[in-house]
């Protein structure tokens, strides 16, 4: 019996190994296969990609395996033909920096590999130089999530876009929420920008700036929060106010220009969308000469329960012709009153004032609590309504009508007053302001050093702010200022 002939080798695929499967080895290797990414920008953190891998048409049996040693991604389901891209904490170290391979397989066939890049990105935005307004980061730097813009109604501001990892900001869509609100100017194609925000006819809204990736997934990279305000505008008339027949009343800086502040006020006001117009009462800056000193005792007396009382209302008649202005008076000095109720006795340790509601004391402050012979230093300790509680017994008896001194800089009456005493005059400056804050913004004496609405004249910064302030006079409540303030 012959032996049978060598047989014909197949021919080989064209992965470069011959076929060896008998009947089931094709005739033909695929030479390629098709991979699809719905995006393949990545937001650090960010939700996961599904990267597919198929055959092409007229090709099948192909089986697919994953990998990277990309330590910014990680990979899921490695051996199916649907992998997914998580990525991880950090940015890429430049764009398409991280690569994934996938390997097709089948039987007969050498192995095809392809690669596929993708950026893990991320975008922050922050405060530009460049801001015309204002910007809250609600004192979380490290947390722009939280943050807060101003613009004034029908003008514009920047905030800075700045993109680590590689993407750009063509890369990326910068929406408003509602376009007539807010409407991004497109940016270029540079990693760190000012990008340019315009804003609507609106007098007080708020809507929210999405930056969104631009591929099909849109996934939304960062937001901000922005205000839309109608500039809230103030005239302000300063009077330096004395009382010549009294040569107390005489003021230590009765030459000071406190119109002259106006653009360094107006510098900080523009946060909250706020401007004064700060003037001065006497054309050629001199003092008012006011017969106001009714007691004599050198010094503004204001009744606090009053609101005011008959000094007040003589310096209110005597600054005439000023329109709908908000009216200030600089007085020399001022002593500002509650009054007893009812007498007390020595050894009392409680008082009840005339004022339905008397202002807590700063803790330790000593004070004097009536006059003449029954006139003693004391130290409130607490207040609740009417009543205040001193921190030792009184040893004077007091009759109804006594007075007890509140230590208090300015009231925001009408005209508003405030005190040089022994204040350093860039602190009457600042005073300007806070009280015309109360008077003309509606706003609260706060706890807030940083704040020209800090209840005591020892602030540092003088800001306004979006980021909700402590009310210094009621507790637990909080106040924010750029939405507090009538547009």
């Amino acid at each position: 019996m012959s032996e049978d002939p060598t047989p014909t080798p197949p021919a080989a695929g064209s992965g470069g190994a011959p076929c060896t499967g008998g009947a089931t080895c094709p005739t033909t290797c695929p030479t390629d296969f098709q991979v699809s990414a719905p995006c393949r920008m990545l937001k650090v953190n960010g939700a996961a990609v599904r990267i597919a891998a198929a055959d092409l048409p007229g090709t099948s049996g192909g089986s697919f395996s994953w990998s990277t040693t990309s330590a910014n991604i990680t990979l899921t389901n490695t051996t199916s033909a649907t992998v997914t891209v998580q990525p991880k904490g950090a940015p890429s170290s430049g764009r398409d920096a991280e690569v994934i391979e996938v390997e097709r397989t089948s039987a007969g066939c050498s192995p095809i590999k392809k690669s596929v890049a993708v950026t893990v990105a991320d975008l922050t935005f922050s405060a530009s130089t460049n801001q015309r307004f204002g910007y809250d980061d609600f004192d979380t730097p490290t947390n722009p999530a939280d943050d807060h813009l101003s613009i004034k109604k029908s003008d514009h501001t920047f905030v800075k876009v700045d993109i680590r990892g590689g993407a750009v900001g063509t890369d990326f869509t910068f929406v408003c929420d509602d376009p007539s609100i807010c409407a991004p100017v497109a940016p270029g194609g540079s990693a760190s920008f000012d990008l340019r925000l315009d804003a609507g006819a609106k007098n007080k809204d708020t809507t929210t700036l999405r930056a969104k990736c631009t591929c099909s997934t849109g996934e939304e990279f960062a937001k901000l929060a922005v205000h839309v305000y109608k500039e809230k505008e103030v005239d302000v008339v300063v009077a330096k106010v004395i009382d010549s027949t009294v040569a107390a009343t005489a003021l230590g800086f009765a030459t000071e220009n406190y119109a002259n502040h106006t653009a360094t006020v107006n510098g900080k006001l523009k946060e909250a969308v706020v401007k004064f117009n700060i003037t001065n009462y006497d054309p050629a800056n001199g003092t008012t000469d006011i017969r106001y000193d009714l007691d004599g005792n050198g010094s503004m007396t204001y009744d606090i329960a009053a609101g005011g009382g008959a000094e007040l209302n003589a310096i209110k008649a005597g600054i005439t012709g000023t329109g709908t202005k908000t009216r200030i008076a600089i007085v020399r000095s001022m002593k500002s009153y509650y009054y007893l109720k009812t007498a007390t006795a020595v050894g009392d340790t409680t008082a009840t004032m005339t004022a339905g509601s008397v202002f807590s004391y700063s803790a330790g402050r000593v004070v004097t609590f009536g006059t003449g012979a029954s006139a003693e230093p004391v130290s409130v300790s607490s207040v609740a309504g009417s009543t205040v509680t001193f921190g030792s017994p009184l040893t004077k008896a007091h009759a109804v009508g006594d007075p007890l001194e509140f230590p208090a800089a300015g009231w925001s009456s009408d005209p508003i007053l405030i005190i040089e005493g022994s204040t350093p005059v860039n602190t009457i400056r600042w005073t300007i302001p806070h009280e015309v804050g109360h008077r003309a913004l509606g706003l609260a004496d706060v706890d807030d050093t940083t704040n020209f609405m800090h209840f005591s004249q020892s602030w540092t910064d003088y800001r306004l702010r979006y980021c909700p302030r402590n009310k210094r006079y009621t507790a637990g409540a909080t106040e924010n200022q750029w939405e507090t303030i009538p547009r």
